[in-house]
């Protein structure tokens, strides 16, 4: 395979603030849901939006910075030097949820839903794009591919 096969394949790449973190996703790209939970506030300091992945369809660019904080099951990849919120997983999960503000514009994501929202930060508005849930996504729901190429 060509170096320019190789790169026909990939559907985004992104990284963090200072660059420690680089990755490319080869394969499909889940539209972005976001989380008002409070695991997700405390960690980007606000609600927060992610994509999601095969997590064998990514490809890590450059991986000098991050590292990973596991707790209860789940996982949050991020930089040690920039402190950037990358990536979050439950632990060994076939999927890899990609924090979307970390993606290359364009992105051709959108957002499609947003999950618990009973526990939003008070000073929160209601989002008005997508879906609206209390807690998380329920039994049988699956948010939409991505149709275009960012």
């Amino acid at each position: 395979m060509s170096a320019t096969d190789a790169s026909d394949d990939i559907r985004a790449t992104g990284g963090c603030l200072c660059g420690a973190v680089r990755y490319a996703v080869r394969g499909p790209l889940r539209e972005v849901v976001v989380c008002h939970c409070g695991r997700c506030r405390r960690t980007h300091g606000d609600a927060a939006g992610y994509a999601n992945c095969a997590a064998a369809d990514l490809e890590l660019l450059e991986d000098d910075g991050l590292r990973w904080f596991a707790q209860e099951g789940r996982e949050r990849g991020f930089c040690r030097t920039c402190g950037a919120s990358l990536f979050w997983r439950v632990a060994a999960g076939a999927t890899l949820s990609i924090a979307a503000g970390t993606i290359d514009a364009p992105t051709g994501l959108r957002t499609v839903a947003h999950i618990f929202l009973d526990s939003r930060g008070d000073y929160e508005s209601t989002p008005v794009e997508g879906e609206h849930f209390g807690a998380g996504l329920p039994d049988g729901w699956a948010a939409p591919v991505s149709r275009g190429v960012g």
